[in-house]
Order: C-alpha cells, then structure tokens, then sequence
C-alpha cells in the first residue's frame, strides 16, 4: 500500500551542479570513486577540519563517510536567507527530495545539533536517535538558533552554513536516488523542479 504523497515524510540532500548518475555517496568514499569531485566537496571543511574525522555515536562512522540529509524542506532556508537579506543564494538550486521510508534496514540517525558547546571535537550522544518519521517530522522546522545564525553571519558579512544549527539526518550508506524528485529551492513546498 503506497502513502500519500501528503502523509510522506521527506529529507532533501542539495543536487550539485554538474551532478551526473543516480546515486548519492559519503564524501569518503568519493575519494576512491570521483576524486575530482572529492577535492571539491571536501574544501567546504577549510577551518573546519576536525569534522572529518569525527565519529558518529551511533553509526561508528566518520562525519564523511555518511550522506547528510537536511530535515527542512528547502524552500525554508531559501525564504529565510531571503527575509535576512542575503542574495548569494537566488539562483536556482535543485534538491533531491527522498522518502524516509528509502532509508528502512539502512544504518541512520537524526542528529539533533541542539549543542551549545561547540569547542568540544567528539559529539556527545545525546545528539543521535534513531531516525523515525514522527521525529523527523517535528525536527523539519527552522530552527531559532539558526535563524540567529544567518542573522550574524549577514551582519559579519559571511556565507552561511545552510544548517549550521539545524537538525540533520546521517545515513551510513550510499543511496540510490534514481526514482526520487528533484524541487528547486525557490519553489513552494511540494514544486518539483522545472
């Protein structure tokens, strides 16, 4: 019996430009794969190094050898940069919209990213649960911390990260997205891609 679209739950991984194939994989194993893309992908932890190697409780994985999953639908970050005053950001940008439902048997967890202390580099246990649709539904808003968090990056006039402070879902698997849709941020919840 197949849900209705109205009643699925959703996670949205970002579409890069140039993006080719029906397979989404962790950045670590890229390096093997496509390590051109690798190269690229991985300049985006400059000042952020550790990350790369920090495990995941949970999965027992590194950072970067799971695909990270955004819980907000991406028209909420796209509105919210725009009711900031950002303008770096529209442009059209395509996000494949994956049921929560593709990541059954799948090693995954929701990491909540509620942390206030950011100096410590191992990431406290607390933050993971396992992924449940119920959960991920209630975590999908914009939260206010990240709300903030645009808002100093704006007045430091710098780049954001689009979910610093936002709620993600890790998977510890490559995943096939051949048969998901593609949305373009600019849309309203619900548009697919042109």
């Amino acid at each position: 019996m197949s849900q209705n679209r109205m009643e699925q739950v959703f996670i949205y991984h970002a579409k890069k430009p140039g993006f080719s194939g029906g397979t989404l994989y962790p950045l670590n194993a890229l390096r093997e794969h496509m390590p051109e893309v690798y190269a690229r992908e991985a300049k985006k932890y400059e000042g952020r190094e550790w990350l790369m190697n920090a495990t995941i409780p949970g999965l027992e994985a590194l950072w970067n050898d799971v695909v990270h999953f955004s819980l907000m639908h991406p028209s909420l970050i796209y509105q919210e940069l725009s009711r900031q005053g950002f303008t770096h950001h529209k442009i059209a940008r395509e996000w494949f919209e994956v049921p929560v439902t593709a990541l059954d048997g799948r090693p995954a967890v929701i990491y909540k990213n509620t942390r206030k202390d950011r100096s410590q580099r191992d990431f406290p246990p607390h933050e993971f649960e396992p992924v449940d649709p119920r959960r991920v539904r209630e975590l999908s808003g914009m939260p206010e911390r990240n709300r903030a968090y645009y808002a100093e990056c704006l007045a430091n006039k710098s780049y954001p990260l689009l979910w610093a402070f936002a709620p993600h879902v890790l998977v510890k698997s490559r995943l096939d997205i051949s048969g998901f849709r593609v949305i373009n941020w600019q849309g309203a919840e619900g548009d697919a891609a042109s």
